[in-house]
């Protein structure tokens, strides 16, 4: 595909990085900024993407996709208008000023205008932020199959009976399969002899029912109480706001610490809840305002070195969960290196979704974790194979069935159950992995029953 992308700061970069491999990338570049492209494969053109000549002369008619992701959303808007009327088969525009719309309303906007999608980076990542905070101790939860089918990643707490013997000796509940753990940098599929320790990180993937017993009974301590639905959030931004709101409408006590006077004071009659004018990385705030008792700390200012310095506040006075945003792909890994449990990025959560519209290749990765580093791909299996146990199946690669859906029936499987002809498979792979993985599953274990045959 010939993809023309609008916009050069992190966000153009990433998504052309991701693109320019397996399709022909321009890029529109401000001329009096330096282009930053070096490492993209990618033509250049300079001069203001919303404006028609600019347009021509990057043969945007002639394109299969027109993406405008400039920081201004106005001019995103125009160009995609501009775009459009030039005759460009798609166009996607990205919003980053969430204003409060459901994504009903951009999809009516959106086919007013004659463009293909709306993405707001903000709203997705409240969402994403309301999801994991909504269940206690969550480092990461996705849902799948329709909800039917969910990931939970836990960390796996001191004294909890995980810690107390091997997976062969534990009775792990039904509904449940271990996909991943995780201890310091190592990542590792966990086997019979496996035993966890205080501190690791488990990914599990099952129904509701079997994850909701997984974390109460065998990765919480037995000490460990009700989580009071408690939060406080730093940063009354869109995504604050957003979270604020989120949290609010389903029985939450929200805190909202907002630096900016006048925004704080917009914000206070949308918010059911508090709204505090101050700074959110003011221990004697945090102290006197008595955040400590909260379970959970959301810290999204719209500047990361700002919200990496109020979690450390936050875990230094021991709050026993914190999400943080960190919108350079950088900081986010550096961010969890440093020991912030949760790290998220409104950016990144829009990109995956645009590249898995974008990239045919990318349409059956449903979710990526670890920053990038482990996926989870749905994979419909070929007419043609045999039936065969999980058991039998030796995979070369780092990759684990979580779930299988047959014939809309949701099979959460053991060793002993069976992969049959066209089912799907919710498999949990590195990314490293991901292209034997799908060659093993589409292609090998067909090859393998035609030579047995």
């Amino acid at each position: 595909m010939r993809i023309v992308i609008g916009g050069r700061d992190e966000v153009g970069r990433r998504l052309g990085a991701a693109l320019c491999n397996d399709h022909e990338v321009v890029f529109f570049v401000p001329e009096s900024a330096s282009t930053s492209l070096d490492h993209i494969d990618a033509m250049v053109v300079y001069g203001e993407m919303d404006g028609f000549d600019a347009l021509e002369k990057a043969g945007v008619a002639s394109a299969d996709v027109f993406v405008a992701c400039s920081r201004y959303d106005e001019r995103n808007l125009i160009a995609c208008l501009s775009a459009s009327r030039l005759g460009v088969a798609r166009t996607i525009c990205f919003l980053f000023h969430h204003r409060g719309r459901t994504a009903k309303d951009d999809d009516e906007i959106a086919k007013s205008l004659g463009i293909e999608s709306l993405v707001r980076p903000s709203r997705q990542l409240a969402l994403e932020i309301i999801r994991i905070v909504a269940v206690p101790g969550a480092l990461d939860v996705q849902f799948f199959a329709g909800g039917r089918v969910r990931l939970l990643q836990h960390a796996v707490e001191s004294g909890s009976p995980i810690t107390t013997g091997s997976l062969r000796e534990l009775k792990l509940p039904k509904g449940v399969v271990l996909v991943m753990g995780r201890r310091g940098d190592e990542m590792f599929i966990p086997t019979g002899e496996t035993r966890f320790a205080a501190d690791d990180r488990i990914t599990a993937m099952g129904t509701s029912r079997g994850l909701a017993r997984l974390q109460q009974k065998f990765l919480q301590s037995r000490g460990h109480g009700r989580e009071a639905r408690t939060a406080t959030i730093v940063g009354g931004g869109d995504v604050g706001l957003a979270v604020a709101q989120g949290l609010a409408a389903t029985g939450w006590s929200v805190r909202v610490i907002e630096a900016n006077r006048e925004r704080a004071e917009k914000i206070a009659p949308l918010i059911k809840g508090l709204v505090i004018h101050g700074d959110g990385s003011d221990l004697e705030l945090l102290e006197q305002e008595q955040v400590s008792d909260d379970p959970v700390l959301v810290a999204v200012t719209n500047n990361d070195e700002k919200n990496l310095l109020v979690s450390l506040l936050a875990k230094s006075i021991g709050i026993p969960r914190i999400i943080t945003r960190a919108d350079s792909l950088q900081n986010e890994r550096l961010f969890e290196k440093v020991g912030i449990d949760v790290v998220r990025s409104a950016r990144g959560a829009a990109l995956d979704t645009v590249l898995r519209r974008l990239d045919e290749g990318r349409r059956e990765l449903l979710a990526e974790l670890e920053h990038g580093d482990a996926e989870v791909l749905e994979l419909q299996l070929p007419d043609g194979i045999r039936t065969r146990r999980l058991a039998d199946i030796h995979k070369p690669v780092f990759a684990i069935v979580g779930a299988i859906l047959r014939a809309n029936r949701v099979i959460i499987p053991t060793g002993r159950d069976e992969l049959q002809p066209a089912d799907h498979i919710f498999v949990f792979c590195t990314r490293a992995d991901e292209a034997r993985v799908r060659r093993f599953f589409l292609e090998e274990l067909l090859e393998e029953d035609e030579q047995n045959q």
